[in-house]
């Protein structure tokens, strides 16, 4: 199995090209590998991001992608409610895992609120409203650290801002990000997603020299 956050990638912003993802799925399917694409930042975008979910580079009649997608990004992190997308070889087996084969989704009353939100049309309101509000805050962000002499990375969507630190360090450490934690020691990943401005502001003089 080979898993990616193919777009706005955590932590660093970058999203997969489509000529990467073509790649991929060629090598899913010589070396018959699953590719888990977690695309949890899909809809979140600042401008268009030029990509579809993974799962529209599969060929169905010998797929290997499983697109996963969730709305806690999207609403808020307490509405533990996701989907996948992929064709149906792929889809068959979820289907015998034993909480949904004998009880259903383990979010029912959630699963269908957001039913009714998403046929109102209220979600890609949301949606549309979410992305403007955080893409305004990244800009702020990156615009603060450019000042402070820093060069950060200006990503499309998602919710980070992927950093080079020049002595003080404030948010995650890149550390975190690796799984051999002798790596990326001067990094940062800012979130700009939930502070309001007067904190980004706030926290980035914290970093001036």
């Amino acid at each position: 199995m080979v898993y990616t956050v193919s777009v706005h990638h955590n932590p660093t912003g970058i999203t997969m090209s489509n000529a990467k993802r073509e790649k991929l799925v060629a090598l899913a399917k010589k070396y018959n590998f699953i590719i888990v694409s977690d695309e949890a930042y899909q809809l979140l975008s600042f401008e268009p991001s030029g990509v579809k979910p993974m799962f529209y580079h599969d060929d169905p009649e010998d797929p290997h992608v499983l697109s996963i997608g969730t709305f806690s990004k999207l609403i808020g992190p307490g509405v533990k409610v996701g989907w996948v997308q992929a064709h149906e070889k792929m889809l068959h087996p979820l289907k015998n895992v034993g909480f949904i084969d004998s009880g259903n989704n383990p979010v029912i009353f959630s699963s269908c609120n957001l039913i009714d939100f998403l046929e109102s049309g209220a979600c890609d309101r949301h949606i549309a409203t979410c992305s403007k509000a955080i893409g305004d805050k990244c800009k702020l962000m990156v615009k603060k650290l450019k000042e402070i002499g820093l060069e950060p990375s200006e990503p499309k969507g998602g919710y980070f801002v992927w950093v080079k630190s020049k002595g003080k360090v404030t948010g995650r450490s890149g550390e975190a990000m690796a799984i051999k934690k002798d790596k990326f020691q001067d990094m940062m990943r800012l979130c700009f997603a939930w502070l309001p401005e007067e904190k980004i502001i706030e926290g980035i003089e914290y970093l001036r020299e």
